[in-house]
Parts: structure tokens; sequence; C-alpha cells
């Protein structure tokens, strides 16, 4: 067991002193999923704009890159019978990258979904492009996003997630 602590305090101390740091930023559709319910009227949510900044690491490993970020999720989906709703959250993801294969990920966040506080996940894919003269890279991600907290000022009831298509620019330093 002790062999194992000190191999994963090695490969860590290795990784980090290899590790790089990044800044991004990203704009996209959020595809809405979901309804809100008040007295006896349901509302479908509509399509709406997703944004995110982010910061992170991306620690390199012998078979794989592990990036570990902070991201400011914010989307603006609108209800006919509501109105627009708010969802402003922050979120940790985990992210595996293998060198010119799209990466998979997952988060879990904290966030505020029109004026109640909610718990979240998500799940992340997407591809990359760094290049090679720059410090930039330009992607285009997937994500799965499900608050595990409905509800609303006003709703009766409320069920929200979304499908978001996002292009991004990260740069590294």
């Amino acid at each position: 067991m002790k062999k194992i602590i000190l191999s994963i305090a090695l490969l860590s101390a290795i990784s980090t002193a290899r590790a790089e740091f990044y800044v991004g930023a990203g704009y996209g559709l959020s595809v809405n999923q979901g309804s809100v319910r008040e007295g006896n009227v349901t509302s479908e949510y509509k399509d709406s704009s997703i944004y995110a900044l982010e910061g992170g690491i991306v620690m390199p490993l012998p078979l794989f890159d592990l990036r570990a970020e902070v991201e400011y999720f914010h989307t603006r989906p609108e209800t006919k019978s509501v109105g627009k709703k708010h969802l402003d959250a922050l979120i940790f993801n985990t992210t595996g990258v293998i060198p010119l294969i799209p990466f998979v990920g997952m988060g879990w966040g904290y966030g505020r979904y029109e004026h109640n506080n909610t718990s979240l996940w998500q799940a992340l894919a997407g591809v990359e492009y760094a290049f090679e003269t720059n410090p930039f890279t330009i992607g285009a991600e997937y994500r799965f996003l499900k608050l595990t907290e409905h509800g609303g000022k006003g709703s009766n009831s409320s069920k929200f997630y979304t499908h978001g298509l996002m292009l991004k620019l990260k740069y590294t330093f």
C-alpha cells in the first residue's frame, strides 16, 4: 500500500512540474428540455444561448492529460407562460484528454436557478485544436446539464435539463 501511495505522489509531483494553466470562454446554443407548471398551465422551455468562463490546469500523465477546471456557466431559458428564467452556476469539471482524440469529462456544481439554490451535474464531450505557433486552442463541445433540484419563483412544478453545443477559445500559459 505504501508503494502505491508513494507512486501516486511521485506521479503527481512530476505531472505538476509540467502542468499548464489556462483560461477560456465559450458561447453556444442550449437546446432546453423540461417544463414549468404554474397552476393549470404547463409550458415547455425554449432554446437559449449559453455562456461559459473557465480556468484550469492540465496535468500530463503517461497515457492521457488530466484537466481540472472551474467554470462559470450562464443561460436564460424562457417559457411562454412564465417568461425568462436564470441559471448561473459554478461547476467543477474533470476531463481526460488523449492527444488527437476527442475528450470526455464530467462535472458537478452548485448554482442559482430563478431564486433557488440547486446542485447540478454535467457530462462533456468535444474536440480541440491547439495551434503550434501560439498559446490558443479552439474547440467545439457538447454538454448535457441537469439540475438535481428543480423549481423556481412561483413554480408549482418545474424540471430543467439541457443539451448544449458550444464553441470555445482557450489561452494556455
